[in-house]
Order: C-alpha cells, then sequence, then structure tokens
C-alpha cells in the first residue's frame, strides 16, 4: 500500500505504556464511518507485552497485523507486516514534528530506524 499522509500524529498514555504513531490521509476528525482512502497506525501496548501492532485501511476495507520492520527517512516511512503487507508512506512535516517521530518509532521498535 502507497500514499502520501497528510498526517501523522504521535501519541502516548500512561508514562509511555501505549504508544500510538498514525499516518492519515485524512484530517484527524474525519468520520471513520466513511472513510475512503488509506491510514495506517503502528501501537503497542507495553504494559501486556511488547507486540507492536499495525491497523490499516487500504480505501476498502480495516485489516491489521504484527509489524516486522519498519524503516523512516526524513519523508518517507516503509514498513512491512510479518504477513507481508508493505506499507510505503510519504509525508511532509516540520523538523520538530519529524524528531518527534523518530522518538516515537524508536520507543516502539526498541531501536533507531532512521535511514541516512
Amino acid at each position: 500500500m502507497q500514499f502520501t499522509a497528510a498526517t501523522v500524529q504521535c501519541t502516548e498514555a500512561i508514562d509511555w505504556e501505549i504508544v500510538q504513531v498514525n499516518f492519515d490521509t485524512m484530517d484527524p476528525g474525519f468520520d471513520e464511518e466513511n472513510r475512503t482512502s488509506p491510514y495506517m497506525m503502528i501501537s503497542a501496548n507495553f504494559e501486556f507485552n511488547t507486540t507492536v501492532q499495525v491497523e490499516f485501511h487500504d480505501g476498502n476495507e480495516y485489516s491489521g497485523d504484527k509489524l516486522d520492520r519498519i524503516k523512516l527517512w526524513r519523508s518517507r516511512v516503509f514498513a512491512i507486516s510479518k504477513r507481508g503487507h508493505e506499507f510505503d508512506i510519504t509525508f511532509e512535516i516540520s523538523e520538530g514534528a519529524f524528531i518527534e517521530l523518530r522518538k516515537y518509532l524508536k520507543v516502539l521498535m526498541r531501536s533507531d530506524c532512521f535511514q541516512e
């Protein structure tokens, strides 16, 4: 799945026990019931386990899987799920937002996935 994200959101809760990174083609207030465009969300609930999940909508339907690996560049992310779903997402965000994104992905993956 390939798309350009209009928004990139990073959130955490319960002192980093729950961590999420969302790449979406729609603005945050969008009504999910009417979705016809893609998104990908990477998340983990470290309170219960270390599994990193990927949830996505391909423009037609929702699905999910465990995340296998991810690479991050300054304006692109490439991820592969355990079942082989590929996500190639481009984005334009500020330097501050990119630093935050890199930090969140480092927490999720337990290593820095940034590629020069």
